[in-house]
């Protein structure tokens, strides 16, 4: 075999094959190794010797914009910057000048609708894995065409999703705090599912209380018409499950719930819940069985269908500290 060696222009063709794969659902992209923003697909790439790459080693986040409007963005921010700090990671710029850099990428995309992930890196450096190595962290913006509706199967919503408790090793302590990079227990809990059957896995911790799922929190209703919902001990503090919970109060005063509790939950409970669900990104994930048994009747439940529908309107016209105006060009 004789491998060829390839020119800068064969690499950035105008329309490289390499880059067809998910080419259309790519906008934007900041990244502050360049100093600005690209929207060809083909330079939206990040250099081999990040550590954020061969180590893992950076944080993420990941919000929807809807109708021009980026939501729970300062949420978002204020746990961006508690992540970097857990891990004592420097940012690149301050934190005002992050904001105004990712809310700029959007607008340069020119998309009303969107999803948008961040990544902080420790940096470029060698590939071993000593941090100190790093000139400097990184910053990268990806604007995304996919929508937050996207996200999940419709069905999912219509029909409900199945669960299964995972044997996936639970990440402790304060590592379940932080949004890194390194989602490989992640992705194991979602393959674990896939191969029985199952839409989501779901982590219990040590103790055997309910912890959370690969990308999603997981709250229950209990047959008292309780919506409860784990303590932050070993999982993330996920803003759609903070919002999600502020969302829920009002159905406490209309009477559709008896109560909010944040508490540990058994398995005992979750089996016997009348609903189960995930919460994520403005996203309600009705699950109506775990474990191959039925969850309630077996249908998604009316505290998840009416939460849906408190977000979809919270997404679209909700109060300015949940949506951050886009400024577009």
């Amino acid at each position: 075999m004789s491998l060829k060696v390839l020119s800068r222009d064969e690499v950035f063709a105008g329309s490289p094959r390499w880059r067809d794969p998910g080419r259309s659902n790519y906008l934007a992209m900041y990244s502050s190794v360049f100093g600005g923003v690209v929207t060809d697909p083909a330079l939206m790439v990040m250099p081999l010797d990040d550590h954020v790459i061969n180590r893992g080693d950076g944080i993420f986040e990941y919000f929807p914009v809807i109708k021009g409007h980026a939501y729970c963005f300062d949420a978002h921010m204020t746990r961006l910057r508690r992540s970097a700090e857990i891990i004592s990671l420097d940012l690149p710029f301050d934190m005002d000048t992050i904001k105004q850099i990712t809310l700029e990428t959007v607008g340069i995309s020119g998309s009303q609708d969107c999803g948008v992930r961040m990544f902080l890196s420790r940096g470029m450096g060698n590939f071993g894995c000593d941090p100190t190595t790093t000139a400097k962290s990184l910053l990268y913006v990806i604007v995304l065409k996919t929508t937050v509706w996207e996200n999940f199967p419709a069905r999912f919503l219509k029909e409900g999703a199945r669960a299964i408790t995972s044997h996936v090793p639970l990440k402790m302590g304060f590592y379940a705090q932080v949004k890194s990079t390194d989602y490989l227990l992640n992705a194991m809990v979602d393959l674990e599912a896939h191969r029985n059957g199952a839409d989501f896995g779901i982590w219990f911790d040590q103790d055997g209380h309910l912890a959370e799922s690969s990308t999603e929190n997981v709250v229950i209703v209990d047959q008292e018409g309780i919506l409860k919902y784990p303590t932050f001990a070993h999982m993330l503090r996920g803003t759609g499950l903070v919002r999600g919970v502020q969302l829920a109060a009002e159905l406490v005063k209309t009477g559709e719930l008896n109560g909010i509790r944040q508490t540990n939950i058994t398995p005992y409970e979750v089996q016997e819940s009348a609903e189960i669900f995930g919460l994520t990104s403005g996203s309600v994930l009705p699950m109506v069985s775990l474990d191959g048994r039925t969850v309630g009747d077996g249908r998604p439940g009316p505290i998840a269908r009416r939460l849906s529908d408190l977000f979809e309107k919270d997404m679209a016209e909700g109060p300015a500290e949940v949506r951050t105006r886009i400024p577009y060009p």
